[in-house]
């Protein structure tokens, strides 16, 4: 064999490989690009944004454990105002009743006339 046949033959080894390589790629590329491959991909990346915020959330409830349970109870109490409001209509009003005065209110004056006074 000569020289210009060897190059030939390695040229062509290499063009195979490179030929091969494309087509793993190609077939990468579109395993990538299937619909149901970009769904799954998403629905982990959602999950993993979803478990990051929980932990998130978390963490700033055991920080701040008051003011997270003060908001929870107005949204509680927002959520049941109705049943809230019907329970405290049928308590008994427990306000004293008004006492009436020993005194007698004052008469208005009299209103003064012009003229002789008698």
């Amino acid at each position: 064999m000569n020289k210009p046949d060897a190059s030939l033959a390695i040229a062509a080894q290499r063009s195979a490989r490179a030929r091969q390589r494309l087509a793993s790629t190609l077939v990468e590329i579109q395993a990538r690009l299937n619909p149901k491959a970009l769904a799954r991909e998403a629905a982990q990346d959602l999950r993993e944004a979803g478990e990051e915020l929980a932990r998130e959330g978390l963490e700033s409830i055991k920080r701040h454990p008051l003011p997270v349970a003060g908001v929870l109870a107005a949204i509680g109490l927002f959520i049941a105002r109705r049943p809230v409001r019907a329970l405290l209509a049928k308590l008994p009003d427990e306000t004293p009743a008004r006492e009436t005065p020993a005194i007698p209110p004052r008469l208005p004056p009299k209103p003064r006339t012009r003229g002789k006074s008698r």
